[in-house]
């Protein structure tokens, strides 16, 4: 017998991975290649993997990340996935001749999936079946339901009504050589409300071969009564980036329910969790940049024929080109926009709803014997520690183990604040203490490395607390909101993403995992030791989850920290920060809104004062224009921290400039007759922008 699947389908948008909803919302996910990756260290039935962009022009958005391809086509990015890829892959996008077929199973594609070229030429499934045998030609039909029980199949990603009937189209497809059915819900896509069924018990009943469901799911369950409807196989996209772990328990879903899948694998001895580094390529890589800081050979200041134009959202003042994983829709807003409007529109019965959620999940795995803490709160002493800390003590009545991660660079305010934490909420605090040799050793590497001297806070922070919640067997890390969500809109507000494993090694690591500094500088893994995330099988095994608290709680940062000033008497900075207005935010890490966030300008032209503009304009509290004049005035300060910096490290302030301008995008920068320039956002030019 044939078992049934459990495939992840990843969707490639101008050569980044995006989450999609209605087939018209798309927010950037990330990586394609850490992404496949991590599904291969799952070991997955198979992969499904489309390409939805409007034209093949494909681009990571930022070189300052470990992983990269070469080139700017969909095959080019094929044949990097294809090399992490250690499962069945089939690809779909733009195919429109056999010898599109060709070139992308020659690039590493297992199958290739058809979609708008067969239904505008149904003879091409016949002809493609003939070349290149059924097993690898998959039809994708792409269903809009039109009311109880009728739907219609839809080309061009959805847009194009085309008249056919689903099930007819499949059983046409299917005597013309197809091998496999891919059907899509269109109305339950990005939806979590579950499988269309009814479609799929059409479309199964209609055909003998293999159907895979598509559409919908927004909990584990839903993929076993994808099967009970009729499917071979069940997918989904969103679903996978959401949680820790997500394939395996979704996979462990499906077996409960008695489903005769293959087993749950967590490691692959083929692709192992933590990278593979080929070391003399990275030591190249690293030599080159110190050779074109030496002679200032920045790639910036070279000339190019086609210079990306920068774009800024028409209702914030977000670049097209930035740090935080970005995407604007057909208006010219950027998501993070779309989804604040979301979030405003929630209504206090949801919110109430959510924190039933919430309070559910504490019940769940409150501690019954007193053997534990209840949960980990990650903290930092800031003003959202306070908040998570009063929420999760005082309004669910947990008994908490505060966890923080000390970088070595607080501000004076930011260190009585964390150390007052235990005293004000009666609560235990672990605070873990890194070596300051290790510490100025990892600064000094990364900022070579990847110009961010704060690597091993951004790893820190997000390690420390799940190895202390491992160790002490405590299964929910609190943490309080999403930063990608609510900065740039990553998610929807209904997805409820969790901390994972990948999420942490992509966007916080920027792809540079604790083991690539072993043997630098003398480092070895016992010094590393804080930076080394738990073990699959003990997250597996603990059920160990991440959650976000702004996910369940409103989360206003403005109002936060005057309840937490008024209740229990939270300080803000003494002095105002040279890079922005805000006197509340990273006080834990002078340099995160310093020199850190200066290294963010240099590499993408704008900064903190941004991010915070940003979110002040969406929560109503600033104006566009005013939020601009505080862009232009703050973003390009070069802070005074810098030399604390530099002190601390034995630095130079020439050597800092010239690695730093390595770093300069050359998508943002150019080498004018004065120095750097770059195109500059006025309140009354937001489109393209003009020369500063």
């Amino acid at each position: 017998m044939t078992r049934p699947r459990l495939i992840p389908v990843l969707l490639l948008k101008q050569g980044v991975i995006v989450r999609s909803q209605l087939f018209k919302v798309h927010q950037v996910i990330g990586n394609p290649m850490s992404t496949i990756e991590r599904f291969s260290n799952w070991n997955v039935d198979e992969l499904v993997l489309l390409d939805i962009s409007g034209e093949d022009v494909h681009d990571l958005r930022r070189d300052d990340i470990q992983q990269r391809y070469h080139g700017t086509s969909a095959l080019d990015v094929l044949r990097e996935v294809a090399k992490v890829s250690f499962m069945p892959l089939a690809f779909g996008g733009r195919v429109r001749s056999p010898e599109d077929i060709a070139a992308r199973l020659a690039a590493g594609a297992d199958k290739v999936i058809i979609n708008t070229a067969a239904l505008a030429d149904p003879g091409f499934i016949d002809a493609a079946s003939r070349r290149f045998g059924a097993q690898c030609i998959v039809v994708s039909i792409d269903a809009r339901r039109l009311g109880p029980g009728r739907y219609e199949v839809f080309a061009a990603d959805g847009r194009r009504p085309t008249g056919r009937e689903p099930a007819a189209w499949a059983r046409e497809a299917e005597a013309r050589g197809a091998g496999e059915i891919l059907l899509n819900a269109i109305d339950r896509d990005g939806s979590a409300q579950g499988y269309d069924l009814d479609l799929v018990r059409q479309v199964t009943r209609a055909v003998t071969i293999p159907v895979i469901a598509c559409g919908g799911v927004g909990k584990y369950e839903d993929f076993a009564a994808g099967i009970c409807a009729g499917a071979s196989a069940v997918a989904a996209a969103n679903i996978f980036h959401f949680y820790e772990l997500s394939y395996p328990f979704a996979k462990k879903a499906c077996l409960d329910a008695g489903l005769a899948m293959r087993p749950v694998k967590l490691n692959s001895r083929w692709q192992r969790r933590e990278p593979s580094y080929d070391r003399a390529a990275e030591d190249a890589r690293l030599a080159e940049r110190r050779r074109q800081a030496a002679a200032r050979d920045y790639v910036a200041a070279r000339p190019r024929a086609n210079r990306h134009k920068i774009r800024w959202c028409r209702r914030c003042v977000y670049p097209s080109i930035s740090a935080a994983p970005m995407e604007f829709d057909e208006a010219g807003v950027c998501m993070g926009c779309r989804m604040a409007e979301v979030k405003a529109a929630i209504p206090p019965a949801e919110w109430a709803r959510r924190r039933e959620l919430l309070r559910q999940i504490f019940e769940k795995y409150r501690c019954r014997d007193g053997s534990r803490h209840d949960v980990v709160i990650a903290v930092s002493g800031g003003k959202d520690s306070w908040f998570q800390t009063h929420v999760v003590k005082h309004e669910f009545g947990l008994n908490p183990l505060l966890v923080t991660y000390d970088g070595n660079n607080w501000t004076p305010a930011g260190w009585r604040n964390m150390l007052r934490m235990k005293e004000v909420f009666g609560v235990d605090h672990i605070v873990y203490r890194p070596s300051v040799e290790v510490l100025k050793k990892l600064n000094r590497l990364a900022f070579a490395v990847m110009g961010d001297m704060n690597w091993h806070a951004h790893v820190g922070i997000t390690t420390v607390p799940v190895r202390i919640a491992a160790q002490h067997k405590i299964p929910l890390v609190i943490w309080g909101e999403h930063g990608y969500l609510d900065l740039c809109g990553q998610f929807s507000m209904d997805d409820f993403p969790e901390m994972s494993y990948r999420d942490r090694l992509e966007h916080f690591a920027r792809g540079y995992e604790w083991n690539y500094f072993v043997g630098r500088d003398g480092l070895t893994a016992q010094d590393l030791a804080a930076w080394q995330y738990p073990g699959d099988e003990t997250l597996f095994e603990l059920d160990l989850r991440g959650l976000y608290l702004g996910n369940y709680v409103y989360w206003e940062a403005n109002e936060h920290t005057k309840l937490m000033i008024e209740k229990y008497g939270f300080e803000v900075s003494e002095q105002p920060f040279e890079r922005t207005y805000r006197r509340m935010s990273n006080l834990d890490d002078m340099h995160e809104n310093g020199v850190h966030d200066y290294l963010k300008f240099i590499k993408f032209g704008y900064g903190r004062c941004t991010d915070h503009v940003c979110k002040d304009i969406r929560a109503g509290l600033m104006g566009r224009g005013q939020g601009i004049a505080l862009v232009k005035q703050m973003d390009p300060v070069k802070p005074s921290d810098l030399k604390r910096w530099l002190d601390y490290v034995g630095m130079g302030e020439d050597e800092f400039d010239r690695i730093a301008d390595t770093f300069r995008d050359p998508r943002v920068w150019r080498m004018g007759p004065h120095g750097w320039e770059k195109d500059e956002l006025d309140a009354d030019n937001d489109a393209t922008g003009a020369p500063c």
